[in-house]
């Protein structure tokens, strides 16, 4: 089934994974937790630690605080994860699958919960904490889900609250709680429409990105159909707890990054359909993940968002997410600002 992994180097510096123990798992201070596309399998090593090498990446250059984080990175069983991601399209307010209750049991649950537990039969048990004790915990958890793991985590959020219910939280309580949470979700494969008030989230999404109109035309064929597609970047409010960032991204097929030691280099972006079709998917993740502000207009936003997320002592607004971090400075972060601000729509959201 599908698994969470840790990587860390040998004495000699070689890169090595550890699958983290679910079972055991209890995360006692700031962590990302990066939900992979849907060919990271659990069969695919050098998919997690690059998964895992490109946040470690992105974070050590984050600016301000570098307080120690911990990183993990979720694979899938296997390519049929595919089904999973349908059957949620379907009923996105209820459905997840086993493998992201297995992700709810071993995250969220011990952080609200005292004595967690669930058997193979679904069966929960365990004694709610105090409500404060249990926000203070569930701000260590950040998700950053890419394509598929964006679905991933959404599923986590009906499996999270249904066990909290079943362990005796109340409804409302249940939900308020997990605001606490923060997602960012790039080249999103869920339906943010249907999504709104769960975690706090960011959705990233290119106008231009195949898979994502595909899925669009799936589940929204009218609107899909009239639809004006967003060329700038534009940012606009979808709930009190969720903001859909939205651009074109450019044919680009290379992109600049900071490598550990803080030297540029140029990288090919490998491309997700052959380049022999002479299609282009625009889903690559180095167009929602890069700081290149020549390769993407999501420039840095993760960056940034991950790195607000981090610093969090209290619930936040998805807005407070893209903004520049403490520390930035003031001539980029001035840019930055102003770039945010150019894309915002105005809000017509009742908060």
């Amino acid at each position: 089934m599908a698994k969470l992994w840790q990587r860390s180097r040998t004495e000699d510096g070689q890169s090595q994974l550890a699958e983290a123990d679910l079972s055991a798992l209890r995360l006692g201070r700031p962590s990302v937790i990066f939900l992979s596309g849907f060919m990271t399998t659990d069969k695919q090593p050098g998919f997690i630690a690059g998964a895992l090498k490109r946040l470690e990446e992105l974070l050590s250059h984050r600016p301000g605080d570098k307080a120690p984080v911990d990183l993990y990175a979720w694979s899938h069983t296997n390519l049929r994860n595919v089904f999973n991601l349908a059957a949620y399209n379907i009923c996105p307010q209820s459905r997840y699958s086993k493998a992201a209750q297995k992700l709810a049991a071993g995250v969220i649950l011990p952080l609200v919960a005292e004595n967690f537990a669930l058997d193979a039969a679904g069966n929960a048990q365990g004694k709610p904490l105090p409500l404060e004790q249990a926000r203070k915990h569930l701000r260590n958890v950040t998700f950053f889900g890419y394509s598929a793991g964006t679905v991933v985590g959404q599923e986590c959020y009906n499996a999270s609250l249904v066990l909290m219910k079943k362990i005796g939280y109340a409804g409302d309580t249940a939900r308020d709680l997990l605001q606490e949470v923060v997602m960012i979700s790039a080249g999103n494969m869920s339906r943010p429409t249907q999504e709104r008030n769960r975690f706090t989230t960011l959705y990233l999404l290119a106008s231009n990105d195949r898979l994502i109109r595909a899925k669009n035309r799936i589940w929204r064929p009218l609107k899909t159909l009239f639809a004006r597609y967003a060329r700038h970047l534009n940012i606009k409010r979808l709930s009190r707890t969720s903001a859909m960032i939205s651009a074109a991204v450019t044919k680009q097929k290379w992109e600049w990054r900071q490598n550990n030691d803080g030297k540029a280099e140029k990288k090919k972006i490998s491309q997700l359909i052959p380049s022999w079709t002479m299609i282009r998917s625009y889903h690559e993740l180095p167009h929602y993940m890069t700081h290149d502000e020549s390769l993407s207009q999501f420039a840095k936003i993760v960056q940034y968002g991950l790195s607000n997320a981090l610093l969090r002592q209290a619930k936040t607004d998805p807005f407070d997410l893209v903004a520049p971090p403490p520390g930035t400075p003031e001539q980029d972060a001035a840019k930055f600002r102003a770039r945010i601000a150019r894309a915002r729509v105005a809000d017509n959201v009742r908060i």
